[in-house]
């Protein structure tokens, strides 16, 4: 039997119906390149058990979103009116990515994940990121081609000696960038694994993760098997949910 790997949901209000929805791009990437069964996991109002979802998958993919984090999560007053939230992933997501890493339960974070891993371990975000000074708008052109707004945008630096590293066995290389928010602060239990031309981090690991913990700013999963760094990223991630699926049984 193949191992499951869990997909983080968001919310969203259809007409008088909230739905529990994920991008068709995070799920192909999981059915394509970690041969493991995906399975969305919703973002209920009583969140799951986190025990109950622990003892079920092999891995965890914390997804991005159109949705920002909850500001006051992170020590800051509230968003103003307008700001696209979804307390419902937060109150799902926030403790559950501490609680998979604590229990070896491999995890990988994508742009609204990677904000999560760091809001999880009491790091802080820059609410908008092309307010601060020098820094670029990582924001996409969305009167653009969806292929332009997904398309390579900068380069971003690889620290040596870093999980990324080993993974890509690169030093550089090019990423999308599709974001309005960014680290600000980074949590004492992470390591930052990437930095952009800006010194925007683009990458993060857990230190004490006794497996696969990561998490990239940037979008691998769009057209991940067409890209070799992305492709990296993905094997890498369903290796260690087998290795994990393996060594629990």
């Amino acid at each position: 039997m193949k191992p499951i790997i869990a997909i983080t949901c968001d919310t969203k209000q259809v007409g008088l119906h909230l739905y529990h929805q994920v991008g068709d791009k995070y799920i192909e990437a999981i059915a394509r390149l970690t041969d493991a069964l995906p399975l969305l996991l919703p973002s209920l109002d009583e969140p799951i058990n986190a025990d109950d979802i622990l003892n079920t998958v092999d891995g965890i993919l914390f997804t991005g979103s159109y949705a920002n984090i909850q500001r006051e999560l992170y020590g800051l007053s509230p968003a103003p009116d307008g700001e696209n939230q979804d307390f419902l992933r937060d109150k799902n997501t926030i403790p559950l990515f501490k609680a998979a890493v604590e229990a070896g339960v491999p995890v990988f974070g994508i742009c609204r994940g990677f904000q999560e891993m760091n809001v999880a371990y009491g790091g802080t975000l820059h609410p908008s990121l092309h307010e601060v000074e020098g820094r670029m708008d990582h924001r996409e052109d969305i009167s653009a081609a969806i292929d332009v707004q997904y398309g390579p945008a900068h380069s971003i630096s690889v620290h040596d000696g870093g999980l990324l590293a080993a993974i890509t066995g690169e030093t550089s290389f090019k990423v999308n960038t599709v974001h309005g928010q960014g680290i600000d602060r980074l949590a004492e239990a992470l390591t930052c694994e990437a930095i952009a031309e800006d010194g925007t981090i683009e990458a993060i690991s857990v230190k004490s993760a006794k497996s696969f913990a990561m998490a990239v700013q940037w979008h691998p999963e769009w057209q991940a098997s067409h890209n070799e760094q992305s492709s990296k990223l993905f094997r890498a991630f369903g290796a260690a949910v087998q290795s994990y699926k393996d060594n629990k049984l």
